[in-house]
């Protein structure tokens, strides 16, 4: 009987030891899964990237009152975090697309300028100067338009770098009709 009862004690004992240990597995356990769970980049948040084609704007040096030199000028401006990039991965193009053009051809290209950075807030332009006659069909009557492109390459979002992926695209394109021109004379 004393066997027996000394039996029952060490049971009860390893009873008990084994619970605490289960528990204490338990818990490490789960302590194990929730470090493995965090992602260490969550503490680095992904930036917002979007670069915006902003504004076409005219503007005239009249060498009569119909003829003159018009200056296109597009300007993009970063309405996201800093923007930094490699040469040639982006390029700001303007194009002007004279009537009759298809609609889904940009037109001719008149000016470029590649760029690997843009502060948060800056803005960069890219401009095109050419002799107008407001009294003419070409320009007068059927004013081109122009198209503000931000260009960029293929292989952008696969480079490894996240302060050049543009995560608006809406955004990247923008068309004026020339006949703002004809305004100013």
């Amino acid at each position: 009987m004393k066997f027996k009862r000394k039996m029952n004690t060490n049971k009860s004992i390893l009873q008990s030891w084994l619970k605490k240990s289960l528990s204490l597995f338990s818990l490490l356990l789960i302590c194990n899964l929730l470090i493995k769970c965090t992602n260490p980049d969550d503490d680095d948040p992904k930036p917002n990237i979007d670069l915006e084609a902003e504004e076409i704007v005219f503007s005239v040096v009249k060498t009569d009152d119909y003829n003159g030199m018009a200056t296109i000028k597009g300007t993009i401006k970063n309405i996201g975090d800093d923007f930094a990039s490699g040469e040639g991965q982006q390029i700001i193009y303007l194009y002007e697309r004279s009537l009759g053009t298809p609609t889904s051809q940009l037109g001719t290209e008149v000016a470029r300028k590649a760029f690997t950075s843009l502060a948060a807030g800056g803005t960069l332009d890219v401009s095109f100067s050419r002799n107008w006659n407001s009294a003419s069909p070409a320009e007068g009557e059927f004013p081109p338009e122009y198209i503000l492109v931000i260009g960029y390459d293929p292989d952008l979002y696969i480079d490894g770098n996240l302060n050049n992926d543009d995560t608006h695209h809406d955004n990247d394109k923008i068309l004026v009709s020339g006949s703002g021109i004809n305004a100013l004379f």
